[in-house]
């Protein structure tokens, strides 16, 4: 009996600590619709970072794995996307095209874009994705982050697609 309080008193130690540092965001593009697949980020200490993309939405696999590091990127490197925030490797290519060396690199800020009166957002970009493709770069995707969750009643607020575009393999 005394042992299985001691699990279960661990058990929700860890559940605790595992919903207390996570986060979910949704994407929005430059013209401010919201994509179908939203990120869901939790902080393993240490500057560490894991999660899933999850595009369940976009009519796909429910989700591909996030693992990343916090960073900062400065303005000066002339990026799209600049301040403090997370990089992560997701493996939303490799587990859509069946290509494991597909990559996509996604550099995140962790806090959400405000909408404003007039329905677009404001303030800086908030995330940029960069492709490549066997070791070919494949392009970049960027936008606001938004704390909206898509979901599939939506309608005509969601993009055609997930974040990442249709996947446009290089010619060998």
């Amino acid at each position: 009996m005394a042992k299985s309080k001691y699990f279960l008193a661990f058990g929700l130690l860890v559940i605790g600590c595992g919903f207390a540092s996570a986060q979910t965001f949704g994407f929005a593009s430059t013209g401010g619709g919201i994509y179908c697949n939203y990120i869901q980020l939790s902080y393993s200490g240490g500057g560490l970072w894991g999660g899933f993309d999850n595009f369940s939405v976009c009519g796909g696999a429910p989700y591909s794995t996030i693992s990343g590091f916090s960073a900062s990127v400065s303005k000066k490197s002339g990026n799209a996307v600049y301040g403090d925030g997370v990089i992560y490797g997701d493996s939303i290519y490799a587990a859509s095209s069946g290509e494991p060396q597909d990559q996509w690199t996604v550099f995140t800020k962790l806090k959400c874009n405000k909408l404003g009166k007039d329905g677009h957002y404001t303030g800086d970009f908030g995330w940029i994705g960069v492709a490549a493709f066997s070791g070919v770069f494949g392009g970049t995707s960027y936008g606001y982050l938004t704390c909206t969750i898509p979901s599939k009643t939506d309608g005509d607020a969601i993009m055609r697609g997930p974040t990442m575009g249709r996947i446009k393999r290089p010619k060998r």
